[in-house]
């Protein structure tokens, strides 16, 4: 059987971890479970380490700072890698719901097509399609300008059309975040996510890292996985505009770091970026 460690973070959420845990313990694909507790502020640290100290399937281990989601997921696959040199890991938010037959698919194409990363179809609470189900790297035009007027009379979301999804599986450039299956070698050879960015724009930037490397990634188009919502993301980020400030500032890094922009396309990008924040601000104080 192939080795999968599936590694799972934890953020002031021991309850849903707990879920989660529950839900994929006995899955005859999941080899071992790495609870990574992000410098959780609560006691949810506590309560996850005796709740499965005595367990052998699963390690819980903790960061001395939350330095965001990349960095965490990286500790737990350096973990994961240097304990059981597993092929391949899992990493999945711990408020997502999926079976261990879909797993198994995803490891049957991920091994056939030697592939960086392999993921299925995200479906909300309410069982519907995402529109972001995966993505193309985005130029600097659709990074600054896809959430401006611009944006209703071209289309600047970087998505592919709904037809590149025809087929069961769809080479892709970008997955979202919530669960995806990696290669683990391939993964640290590209020295995995950029721990630069706390959050948002992660994926983007691991699949662009993966792409120059000449990894691949796919989208497995007739399996899914639900998603219920950002839990520990939203206690923290409950207000829409502290979430879109760190989503530019995430662009703005990936512009600046991996597609070279100027200092000229930098000051415009942050005007752009500023000037909506402002008037989502404004909207909140309402």
């Amino acid at each position: 059987m192939l080795k999968c460690v599936c590694v799972v973070l934890n953020y002031n959420d021991a309850k849903t971890v707990q879920e989660f845990i529950k839900r994929v313990e006995n899955y005859k694909n999941i080899s071992n479970l790495i609870i990574v507790d992000n410098d959780s502020t609560d006691d949810s640290y506590r309560i996850l380490h005796n709740l499965y100290k005595d367990n052998s399937k699963i390690s819980v281990i903790k960061v001395d700072e939350n330095k965001g989601y990349g960095f965490g997921n990286n500790i737990g696959v350096s973990y994961s890698w240097n304990k059981f040199k597993n092929e391949y890991t899992l990493i999945s938010n711990p408020d997502v719901i999926f079976t261990d037959e879909m797993l198994g698919m995803l490891l049957d194409v991920i091994r056939k097509k030697d592939a960086a990363v392999v993921s299925g179809v995200q479906l909300t609470k309410d069982k519907r399609e995402i529109l972001d189900k995966a993505w193309k790297i985005p130029t600097i035009f659709e990074y600054i300008f896809n959430n401006t007027k611009l944006s209703r009379i071209m289309d600047l979301t970087s998505r592919y059309p709904q037809e590149y999804f025809s087929n069961s599986l769809s080479k892709v450039d970008c997955v979202p975040g919530a669960m995806l299956l990696l290669n683990t070698m391939y993964f640290k050879n590209v020295g995995g996510y950029d721990e630069d960015m706390f959050l948002y724009g992660e994926e983007t930037t691991l699949g662009y890292k993966l792409k120059k490397a000449n990894y691949s990634s796919f989208m497995v188009n007739d399996v899914s996985y639900v998603h219920i919502g950002s839990t520990s993301t939203n206690k923290v980020l409950p207000q829409a505009s502290k979430k879109l400030r760190l989503i530019y500032n995430s662009r703005l890094f990936f512009m600046k770091k991996y597609l070279k922009i100027n200092k000229v396309t930098y000051f415009i990008a942050s005007k752009v970026y500023t000037r909506i924040v402002k008037k989502v601000e404004k909207r909140e104080k309402v």
